[in-house]
């Protein structure tokens, strides 16, 4: 089947004329030649309702950054796709040189189930690939190892490949700080070689102006994907002196130079578009008919078990749920009671690990494990009422711009206590008060909180780096930083155990790192900052 295809991107080369855009410009052109009909939309301009009306579709998805997050949500559960990568929104800082060896925390990934269920992300060099898969993990990233050019451009670059050559060097006069103009400027002064700032709004004359000279000289402060300028200079016999950051000039077919080069792109242009054919005219894969994910990870959780599993199973929305059960090196027969339910029940995915590694850790892994657009708590020691999380999923879904949902939550100290047999009054304080900036001095959320994985694509994972106690508090208040908007349901949810790892009262490390989290986001906690600054202040000896 001929499918359309939708080719979102923030700005096309009518609007902005830069290497993302006139590599997406060309395999525009490359697929309407192929007979495919294609249909462009800036990102900022698509809506939920447009991806709706196009479900049966083709999503080649180029930049994005102007894509909003219930479109990418939309996109990521329903639709088939393709990521055209052009730098690096995997990241906070679209930049992996703030990160040793180029590997970020997980609280610094973004966009990271958006990346996931493409079918394919496609890479412009192997430097590029190797960066995101050290970063993602992911298995659906190939590099093509080149860009696109038109036939006219290779053309006009041959010409320009005959030039007579000025003993000058080139720089790329650039406002965009990564390109690191001024560290050109530096190098050139301090080795007295002349130069030329070059830039032009016209394409054809900026070509022009990089072939009159011998050298370009680029030092970007970011890991360059490939560098199309880099390229261009050497197609026309351009010398290029670079810094390790140019993607390109890591691949072995950089060694070519002028008509060479030239050939090796031209080559390209088949490559490319078939990779992109190949992955549009694959059977078309069934999306997941399960809504929510509802996860844990525990050690030594033999005691628990079987009556969580009870429990969790007896859900009134089980039916539409997946249970991702990470199991941290149990020494008893934890696997032996998983698999019996695995037997009756097909949405239970258990994952062993032959490592003993904190709750945060096992939290990413089962959150990244998971397949449905929203997830749910539910901790091996604690017990859900047996329409509890149907309750939360009714909230969460009444309102497209609810991101969080938390309820009551019983305590008790009685091990596989239920809702319906405790005699508990007591309710969980951190959950009690409704949501609002201020009472985030809480970790409002509590113990059992749905919320849509797209708050992950917004603020990155827990920091199972930093933090071994309140890496939830954490998370949250980076969520609410962004605005994310949190919803209390006035109903009992779930019975919590007392005694986790964050109830100790007399732990210094785990006030120290509670007050590092309280004056971190003392600007979101209004009159409450001058309550309680006192208090956090004795556990850090500040004032």
């Amino acid at each position: 089947m001929n499918r359309k295809i939708i080719y979102i991107a923030d700005f096309f080369v009518n609007h902005i004329v830069g290497g993302g855009e006139l590599n997406d410009h060309e395999l525009i052109k490359l697929l309407r030649h192929s007979g495919r009909k294609v249909e462009c939309f800036q990102s900022h301009l698509v809506t939920k309702k447009i991806i709706q009306n196009n479900l049966d579709c083709f999503y080649i998805i180029s930049n994005f950054c102007n894509l909003s997050y219930d479109v990418r949500e939309k996109i990521t559960y329903e639709c088939e796709y393709i990521i055209y990568e052009h730098d690096h929104k995997y990241l906070n800082t679209r930049n992996p040189i703030f990160f040793k060896d180029f590997k970020a925390s997980n609280d610094n990934f973004r966009n990271y189930f958006f990346y996931k269920n493409a079918k394919k992300v496609f890479c412009q060099t192997n430097y590029h690939k190797n960066i995101i898969t050290k970063n993602l993990e992911l298995d659906n990233v190939l590099s093509v190892n080149g860009n696109l050019w038109s036939l006219e451009v290779l053309t006009k670059l041959k010409a320009l490949s005959q030039n007579q050559k000025k003993d000058r060097v080139s720089i790329l006069k650039s406002q965009i700080p990564h390109k690191n103009t001024v560290g050109a400027i530096d190098y050139c002064n301090k080795n007295n070689l002349e130069y030329d700032l070059i830039e032009d709004s016209n394409y054809i004359n900026f070509l022009h102006k990089l072939s009159n000279n011998k050298k370009l000289i680029f030092f970007p402060k970011s890991p360059e994907t490939l560098s199309r300028i880099v390229c261009e200079a050497r197609m026309m016999g351009v010398g290029v002196i670079l810094n390790q950051m140019v993607g390109a000039s890591h691949e072995p077919w950089f060694k070519l130079k002028g008509e060479k080069l030239i050939d090796y792109m031209n080559d390209r242009r088949d490559y490319i578009l078939n990779l992109v054919l190949e992955e549009i005219d694959k059977p078309r894969i069934t999306k997941t008919d399960k809504k929510i994910s509802i996860i844990t990870t525990f050690h030594k959780a033999e005691e628990y078990i079987e009556d969580y599993l009870d429990n969790i199973t007896k859900q009134t929305i089980f039916d539409q749920c997946e249970l991702i059960l990470v199991d941290s090196a149990s020494p008893g027969r934890e696997k032996e009671i998983v698999k019996k339910y695995m037997k009756k029940f097909n949405n239970i995915h258990y994952y062993q690990y032959s490592k003993n590694f904190k709750p945060t850790i096992g939290h990413n892994i089962a959150i990244m494990k998971s397949n449905c657009p929203f997830v749910v708590w539910a901790m091996i020691d604690d017990r859900k009422s047996i329409d509890g999380i149907e309750i939360l999923y009714n909230r969460l879904t009444s309102s497209d711009k609810i991101e969080l949902v938390y309820g009551d939550c019983l305590v008790t100290d009685k091990k596989n206590e239920t809702v319906e047999n405790t005699k508990s009054t007591k309710l969980s304080e951190h959950s009690i008060l409704p949501f609002s900036k201020e009472n985030m001095i809480k970790c409002l959320p509590g113990p059992m909180p749905m919320w849509r994985k797209r708050l992950h694509e917004k603020v990155g994972f827990f920091d199972e780096v930093n933090l071994d106690f309140s890496d939830d508090w954490d998370l949250w208040l980076r969520a609410v930083n962004e605005n994310c908007i949190f919803s209390k349901v006035e109903q009992v949810v779930g019975l919590y155990m007392e005694g986790g790892r964050s109830q100790s009262q007399n732990n210094l490390e785990q006030r120290k790192e509670e007050a590092q989290i309280f004056f971190k986001n003392g600007h979101i906690f209004g009159k409450n900052y001058e309550l309680y600054k006192n208090y956090f202040s004795q556990f850090l000896n500040t004032k």
